[in-house]
């Protein structure tokens, strides 16, 4: 019998080669929707959305059509417009800089090919990523636009008062040539030199035109919890030198007399001891990683040598007050809209309360981190197949597993040796910035 079924390790809205060896990306992206929902990490180049809007709204097929034969058309449309895109970036760009460009090192390959083959024209058949769908312009940013009303996933659909406006602004004011509308449309070649001129006008890190702005201004703030961390992101903005959970903490604290956002500060509150667990405990699998490699321990390590080791000791040391803080941030948290779901963070809590209890014996204290590691990985599944541990005891002594493929190729020795998870603060950043000249309309 096969056994197949989704943990909570393993959750469908994550990538599927996210490395999470012990179990804490549920809940941070779980977090992360407290203040920025419906944005993600990668969302982060605002003129997709109108290119994924454009993409659609060029093929206007007779709606008479199956849906499912419509909905295929609209996504190859949109498929040739981001594949002719692409190109137009790379031949737009002075320095070759894409500026972000999701299949850039493909479009490079494109047009260095043409380049050699002195051609004055191009097509769009050409691999755009290994997988265009799951890691272009729908994949990337497909969900982020529907959940900002911009479009339906589902079915390929433009909002009128919002995809349909992006999509016609896109195209007009970044004068859209007919050779190219019929090339995109007819799946035939375009001249070069209309593509670059093009290319200068829609380039990614271009300036949007203000109706453009408009609709990335009324799409970033059509949640109203968005709206309000929106707000506070561009009274705060990054100081120089600071890092994205400094930048949290120092709204935290302006927003913690604020009864208005009381939710967006129990969440950033959460969120801060959060991560300090998140660090802790990575340090240690971390620490075990490390050790295990060095050829003084022949891929063994005894639990009775790592009991003076000073890292697990920092680690046992500071955990127990770092989930003490973790616990007082969900049982204090009193607004509905933080309290909603926090079970998705029990996992986590769970273990992290065995941890903590067990801090002051190494041996079982590095055992329950184990345990914690063998049972993530073993809630995942690549090709069918259950993931094994990075580590494993083995006759009292803790070593290198054939399978393992994680862990950090330096010394980590302290807690801010280790990056956070990312809380979306430079995606939304880049929407503002894009957004500001719609703002004022």
């Amino acid at each position: 019998m096969i056994d197949l079924f989704l943990t909570a390790y393993d959750p469908s809205d994550l990538p599927g080669g996210s490395v999470d060896p012990l179990g804490f990306e549920r809940g941070y992206l779980h977090l992360a929707d407290k203040i920025l929902p419906g944005l993600t990490n990668v969302a982060g180049r605002p003129r997709y959305f109108a290119l994924l809007c454009a993409g659609i709204f060029l093929n206007q097929e007779d709606e008479t059509l199956p849906p499912r034969e419509l909905m295929k058309r609209r996504q190859d449309t949109l498929l040739r417009l981001e594949r002719f895109w692409a190109l137009a970036n790379v031949l737009a760009a002075d320095s070759g800089d894409s500026g972000g460009v999701r299949g850039v090192t493909y479009a490079r390959s494109k047009v260095e090919e043409i380049t050699r083959s002195g051609s004055s024209r191009v097509d769009a058949r050409y691999a755009l990523l290994s997988r265009q769908v799951q890691y272009g312009a729908i994949g990337m940013y497909g969900s982020v636009a529907d959940g900002m009303r911009y479009l339906n996933r589902d079915t390929f659909t433009l909002t009128a008062d919002l995809g349909e406006v992006a999509a016609e602004a896109f195209l007009e004011e970044s004068e859209f040539p007919p050779s190219l509308k019929a090339a995109v449309l007819g799946d035939e070649d375009v001249s070069i030199s209309t593509l670059r001129a093009w290319g200068e006008r829609a380039h990614v890190e271009a300036e949007v035109g203000p109706i453009e702005s408009k609709c990335l201004h009324d799409a970033l703030h059509s949640n109203p919890i968005r709206s309000r961390t929106v707000a506070l992101l561009k009274r705060h903005p990054f100081k120089n030198g600071e890092s994205e959970l400094e930048r949290l903490a120092r709204i935290q604290r302006v927003v913690e007399s604020d009864a208005e956002d009381q939710d967006l500060s129990e969440a950033l509150r959460c969120i801060l001891a959060y991560e300090q667990c998140y660090r802790l405990a990575l340090l240690a699998l971390e620490r075990l990683l490390w050790l295990s490699r060095r050829p003084e321990f022949a891929a063994r390590v005894s639990l009775g040598e790592l009991q003076a080791d000073p890292v697990i000791k920092l680690v046992s040391n500071d955990l127990p007050a770092a989930v003490g803080r973790f616990q007082r941030s969900l049982d204090q948290g009193g607004t509905e809209q933080f309290r909603r779901d926090l079970d998705r963070l029990q996992d986590v809590r769970v273990f992290l309360e065995l941890a903590a209890a067990k801090a002051d014996d190494t041996r079982e204290f590095i055992l329950e981190v184990m345990k914690r590691h063998t049972d993530v990985q073993r809630g995942k599944f690549d090709r069918g197949r259950r993931k094994m541990p990075w580590l494993e005891v083995n006759e009292g002594k803790v070593c290198l597993t054939m399978t393992r493929a994680g862990g950090l190729h330096f010394e980590a020795s302290k807690p801010d040796d280790l990056a956070p998870h990312p809380y979306r603060l430079r995606a939304a950043d880049a929407m503002i910035a894009a957004s500001a000249k719609g703002a004022i309309r």
